[in-house]
């Protein structure tokens, strides 16, 4: 294939992608404010003055969920994010009571994170609405045809892993 017709289909590919991503984020911006709005109820109560990032709350969920809890380094690494810059992220997220800072059990100096029973519920919320929506979208596809983008979405996250030790 031309490098130009290869490049051309890359450059439509990431454009497409973005304004997808912009529609996607906004709706569920929206959905998830309503979403927030139910659980305030069992929230403990504070209000945080600072704007809501769902995609920053989700990142850092997704990373934290399965693990139970982890040290601010983990975090950081798990990440790819400066220490402090996940310390700023911490503070946002149990400002709002998503998360709390709990002493290591084994080790006093350490501090570890984990989500509390809103910050749980909310990722669970937002991981079934993301994992809907993938599936809607890749309804338009036979069955051998969902099996092989996903194979090939799988080889192109296994490269960028890869990439990125």
């Amino acid at each position: 294939m031309e490098q130009t017709v290869y490049d051309n289909q890359i450059s439509t590919i990431v454009h497409g992608f973005i304004q997808v991503w912009n529609k996607f984020e906004a709706t569920l911006s929206k959905e998830l404010a309503q979403i927030q709005e139910n659980i305030r109820g069992v929230d403990s109560g504070r209000e945080s003055h600072r704007t809501a990032n769902y995609e920053l709350f989700y990142r850092v969920s997704s990373t934290i969920y399965l693990k139970d809890s982890l040290t601010m380094g983990e975090l950081s690494n798990n990440l790819s994010v400066p220490l402090s810059t996940a310390t700023r992220i911490v503070d946002w997220l149990v400002d709002n009571g998503y998360m709390e800072r709990l002493p290591d059990p084994e080790d006093r100096r350490i501090v570890r994170v984990t989500l509390t029973g809103v910050g749980r519920e909310l990722h669970k919320t937002m991981d079934n609405y993301v994992r809907q929506r993938v599936q809607n979208i890749l309804s338009c596809l036979s069955e051998e045809d969902r099996s092989m983008l996903i194979g090939l979405i799988n080889k192109v996250v296994s490269a960028l892993r890869e990439a990125t030790r």
